[in-house]
């Protein structure tokens, strides 16, 4: 891969990180309004009249949304980064590994964080899904690479490591 192409990776890596360390560093008040909002746009787009319920029904709807909404993301910014870690890493021995590891000890670095926050607590089911999260994005990046070097005719030398 081209020197540009790992610095861009990485540039999305660190600011990916960024992101989370943003959001796990807004006090409890702060994240449950925010993800309020986000389940009241995904509950504009499930329900087409939405907006025509009353106001304590579209509370429970966003109430019960709330959880669902959050796990999710913890896996997809983790799936995400699992996904970065093993694009900048594919070329290292135990890149599969460094790169679930990485992801791993960021989320719970990012845990150990929250702690510190006000109203947050720190949790080790949020690690464990992090780290699935991670170990889904490796995946995802290990097969769509696989595809392509099938695709343009690269020999598999081993497991994640390919040549012309």
């Amino acid at each position: 891969m081209k020197k540009r192409h790992i610095s861009v990776i990485l540039i999305l890596l660190i600011a990916l990180m960024i992101v989370i360390f943003c959001f796990s560093a807004q006090p409890a008040e702060e994240s449950t309004v925010t993800s309020s909002r986000v389940c009241q746009f995904i509950a504009k787009r499930i329900f087409s009249n939405f907006d025509s319920y009353e106001d304590d029904l579209q509370k429970k709807i966003i109430s019960g949304m709330t959880h669902a909404v959050r796990k999710t993301a913890h896996f997809a910014e983790y799936a995400l980064m699992g996904f970065l870690w093993y694009l900048l890493l594919r070329k290292k021995k135990l890149n599969i590994l460094l790169a679930i590891s990485g992801t791993a000890v960021y989320a719970a670095s990012d845990e150990l964080h929250q702690k510190f926050v006000a109203g947050r607590s720190s949790q080790l089911s949020d690690v464990l899904l992090d780290t699935c999260g991670g170990c889904f994005g490796v995946l995802a990046a290990f097969i769509l690479l696989c595809i392509l070097y099938c695709c343009t005719d690269k020999k598999i030398m081993h497991w994640g490591v390919w040549k012309k």
